[in-house]
């Protein structure tokens, strides 16, 4: 039998160690979203499938937080090119467990119909094991009922969707992996056996984190509800005026359900005892720093591409620039070649991508450059290389950060790809584009200075 999850993350990088090495145990396959985390969530899943971990990673960084229309596209993905029995949505809080090993249980499962189960949710505590890395160890009480419905007092679910069923029936997966519908009255199972281990909050710092960079993101979106975001706001505002961070993180764990608890360590003996030893966790002061940093710079990539967009020429998808011609005394001042300063006049370039860190979120033609971890927030087709620079050095470099290596082109190539008409519309617009440039340029320093940095360029700065 062939299990596969499916979990969107964003700056999980307390967790998602504990959540893989725990919940691989009883996968064949995980499928990962990236929901655009800037932290080092994505660094430890690469270092886990070095280790052999059977992961697949897909970049959705450009879309806004939509758990609804992102799961349900990518398990149509799954079930079309993995082909499983079984699927289990999960958050990257969600540990599944059960009265026996799940792995055992989930593979007893009937597959002609859907099942729900349960949470068992974990609160924080005095009695937790600050120190402890792997989640599970960390929170050892949880609430002595399950989660519930506020309305009608019924239990709050979780799915586990056997695919071949799910496909057939035509239905949808709700948002918060809760329920399932269509236009078919599908066969469903509660069952007891299994159950979903939740771990809303693990820390004070971990709900400063997650309330500044939710905030953040909040802003921004045109998805989310005030509904969705009152309670985080709330919570900020709570912590702003001053208010124990220690005693809000502890009442935000219980997320408003009574406060009777009860020991109720997670049941560990299903896992290898190896398979759950962490490698790569980072303490949570390092990870509040660099989520909070981070999410700041990503809203500001976000805000840039608003404003590039505007700029752009119609009918021509947008290009990175690969950075070339650049020496030692440009490090601080990059200083790109002739051709690349043309590139940018004649075609729909969003950015530049370099390796040079220094070089990084400064601007070259009023684009910006980034490293390449940071590709995934701008939006492009193709990553151009610059006549005179090697492709295939380039391809090496950034391999590790884009899924296709085939989208980096040379110049030659990419004017092949947008073909005759293309090229002679970006010809045809070339001409206003440099003169705009250089009265805006003029406008702000002078006729004389003007010429004189053109003369400079030509005569100094040759295309390298």
């Amino acid at each position: 039998m062939k299990i596969v999850s499916l979990t969107m993350v964003n700056n999980e990088g307390e967790m998602i160690e504990s959540f893989i090495r725990y919940n691989y145990n009883f996968f064949d396959h995980m499928v990962i979203i990236d929901n655009g985390c800037t932290d080092n969530t994505i660094d430890i899943i690469q270092s886990l499938i070095s280790e052999g971990y059977k992961i697949h990673v897909f970049n959705e960084s450009l879309e806004s937080y939509n758990q609804f229309r992102l799961d349900n596209k990518y398990i149509k993905k799954i079930l079309n090119e993995i082909v499983p029995d079984i699927i289990i949505p999960l958050d990257a809080d969600e540990f599944l467990s059960g009265i026996d090993n799940p792995r055992s249980l989930l593979e007893n499962l009937s597959l002609d119909r859907i099942y729900y189960i349960t949470w068992r949710w974990y609160v924080l505590s005095d009695k937790d094991d600050v120190t402890e890395a792997f989640i599970p160890k960390r929170l050892l009480y949880s609430l002595d009922k399950p989660p519930y419905n506020q309305i009608d007092g019924s239990e709050v679910t979780k799915v586990i969707i056997p695919a071949k069923y799910f496909s057939e029936m035509k239905l949808t997966l709700s948002a918060g992996h809760h329920t399932v519908f269509g236009k078919s009255n599908p066969k469903i199972e509660k069952i007891k056996q299994l159950f979903i281990a939740h771990y809303r909050i693990i820390s004070d710092t971990h709900l400063t984190s997650k309330l500044m960079c939710y905030v953040m993101r909040g802003i921004v979106s045109m998805e989310l509800t005030t509904k969705q975001t009152s309670h985080r706001t709330n919570q900020l505002a709570i912590i702003e005026r001053g208010g124990s961070l220690l005693e809000t993180a502890i009442d935000v764990s219980y997320s408003g359900y009574p406060k009777n608890v009860i020991y109720n360590p997670l049941n560990l003996s299903f896992c290898e005892p190896e398979s759950i030893k962490l490698k790569y966790s980072i303490s949570s002061e390092d990870s509040l720093i660099q989520s909070v940093l981070h999410t700041g710079q990503e809203m500001a990539i976000r805000t840039y591409n608003l404003e590039r967009k505007h700029k752009e020429k119609p009918y021509l998808k947008p290009i990175i620039l690969w950075l070339d011609g650049f020496t030692e005394s440009d490090i601080f001042v990059p200083n790109p070649s002739n051709r690349s300063i043309l590139l940018t006049s004649m075609y729909n370039v969003r950015g530049y991508v370099t390796e040079i860190n220094e070089l990084k979120f400064l601007k070259v033609n009023y684009r910006l450059l980034i490293t390449p971890e940071w590709l995934k927030f701008l939006p492009y087709k193709y990553i151009v290389v610059p006549n005179g620079v090697e492709v295939n050095d380039v391809k090496t470099k950034l391999e590790p950060y884009i899924i296709n290596k085939e989208i980096i082109i040379s110049e030659r190539e990419y004017l092949q790809k947008i073909g005759p008409f293309l090229m002679i519309w970006s010809l045809i617009l070339f001409i206003p584009s440099l003169l705009c440039t250089g009265l805006s340029y003029t406008k702000k320093n002078g006729i004389k200075k003007t010429i004189n940095s053109i003369r400079n360029r030509l005569s100094v700065k040759q295309d390298k």
